[in-house]
């Protein structure tokens, strides 16, 4: 029973084992002992009452043998039942049984004090080889003297076979019972294992690197869940296995291009026309601009790493932030004129303090110009703002740029992406919005891109102010 499936049937099938026979062997212990056994010993008693009730208006029977079986032979006895009647002195004087002994021969000492009590005696014998029920009733003269005794026997062989037939019955209903519930039991483990079944099997194939197509849930709503969180796994690794693949093409394709104009430009230092010193200084210009524009992207694949492996610690201080933030736009608006965009800036005087690392904060906020300054064309708006409520802090970026479309809205934090419609983000690793946003998280605030901005694009920081 090493799978759920045997399991399962098992454990429908040992309460059957295990309570139904218990309730039966109680049911027919008190069938036999409170109804069966009591009825016939009542009706015992009664019997041999009334048949010392006779003894006792004719004594004269515990003298005379004949007039004793006469007496006897007055009552119609069942044929499982048996009279003897006995004198004083526990004798036997006459019997009713004819094909076999007495039940006793003679009566013990014991029975004969208790027979002086006028108390009468039941005593039932129920074995595997024997069962028979008997009353012991003396009779008492008028002067209440113990004038003899009569014993009425009963064999229950009659009522043991149906006591038996009973047993067989019960146990032919036990292994109905154990036919049906093991068929149930099937039923529903083969149910509940089918599920279970299918998402293993996918877990083993995500495992090693198959993509698989979505379960669809099943069964009990535990399964159900199990199997929504098979699907959210594969689509995550899958999500995963797409961002690796595109972080590595988009860093061979951003390391590729300066690596190639640095080696055409050492190629042609090399040569003869690399004597000219115009051309030489133009091309070591070249070489180094290429150099200073790598280093940004070494630098975000640098603090990415840091960030993931947990390396990142806040350097917090309190900063006033309408003195911390115009500093921090002043180069972003110099570009953004530089391009022939129109800046505008609106940071309150009467913004609170709050506890920040300045550099990381002033990293999210600029990662959000560079974009909003690189994609949006001229004559375009950039608009900064800030503001504070109870018990935030925010800051916006807005744009009148090509926007995001709606489908990659949620996609645009992810390491590595770049849309492919290439209307925003076709340059570049894909890392600053990343960036920013663990940055942001990193404070306990928020990173969010507004879904509702009709034109252009609107990012939003938000910081708590505790």
């Amino acid at each position: 029973m090493k799978t759920l499936r045997g399991r399962f049937i098992l454990s429908h099938l040992l309460p059957m084992l295990l309570v139904i026979p218990l309730v039966g062997l109680v049911a027919v212990y008190l069938l036999e002992t409170q109804v069966l056994l009591a009825t016939v010993s009542s009706n015992l008693e009664q019997q041999a009452t009334a048949i010392a009730t006779a003894v006792t208006g004719n004594p004269d029977v515990l003298n005379d043998p004949q007039l004793a079986d006469q007496l006897l032979a007055r009552f119609a006895l069942q044929a499982d039942r048996s009279v003897v009647l006995y004198g004083p002195a526990g004798n036997v004087i006459a019997s009713s049984a004819q094909d076999s002994e007495p039940p006793s021969a003679d009566i013990s000492g014991d029975t004969l004090d208790l027979a002086q009590t006028g108390q009468p005696k039941i005593s039932v014998t129920y074995g595997l080889l024997r069962q028979t029920a008997e009353v012991l009733v003396p009779v008492t003269g008028v002067d209440q003297k113990l004038i003899g005794m009569i014993a009425l026997t009963h064999t229950l062989e009659g009522a043991a076979n149906q006591i038996a037939r009973l047993r067989w019955l019960m146990i032919a209903i036990l292994l109905a019972e154990l036919i049906l519930g093991g068929s149930v039991g099937a039923v529903l483990a083969v149910r509940l294992a089918r599920p279970i079944d299918h998402a293993a099997h996918a877990i083993v194939e995500v495992s090693h690197g198959v993509r698989i197509d979505p379960i669809a849930p099943e069964g009990p709503r535990e399964i159900q869940d199990l199997t929504n969180s098979v699907n959210e796994l594969a689509e995550r690794l899958r999500g995963l296995e797409d961002t690796r693949r595109r972080s590595l093409a988009n860093i061979v394709h951003e390391l590729g291009r300066p690596l190639g104009a640095m080696r055409s430009a050492v190629h042609v230092l090399r040569g003869t026309t690399g004597d000219d010193p115009v051309l030489r200084e133009e091309l070591l210009a070249g070489v180094e601009a290429q150099i200073e524009r790598l280093e940004p992207l070494l630098d975000d694949l640098a603090q990415l790493h840091g960030q993931a492996s947990g390396e990142v610690r806040l350097l917090r201080e309190q900063v006033m932030v309408q003195e911390w933030l115009p500093p921090v736009l002043l180069p972003w608006r110099t570009a953004a004129l530089d391009k022939g965009l129109d800046w505008q800036a609106t940071v309150p005087p009467t913004l609170p303090e709050i506890s920040i690392d300045p550099t990381r904060m002033a990293q999210a906020v600029g990662n959000l110009l560079s974009n909003a300054v690189k994609y949006t064309p001229a004559p375009g708006q950039i608009t900064v703002e800030a503001g504070a409520s109870d018990h935030e802090l925010w800051i916006s970026v807005t744009d009148s740029g090509p926007g995001i479309a709606a489908e990659e809205q949620r996609q645009v934090f992810q390491p590595f992406y770049r849309s492919v419609r290439e209307r925003r983000f076709p340059q570049g690793l894909g890392l600053g919005l990343t960036i920013a946003q663990q940055n942001v998280e990193a404070h306990g605030g928020r990173l969010s891109l507004d879904p509702t901005w009709a034109e252009g694009s609107r990012f939003v920081i938000t910081l708590p102010l505790a």
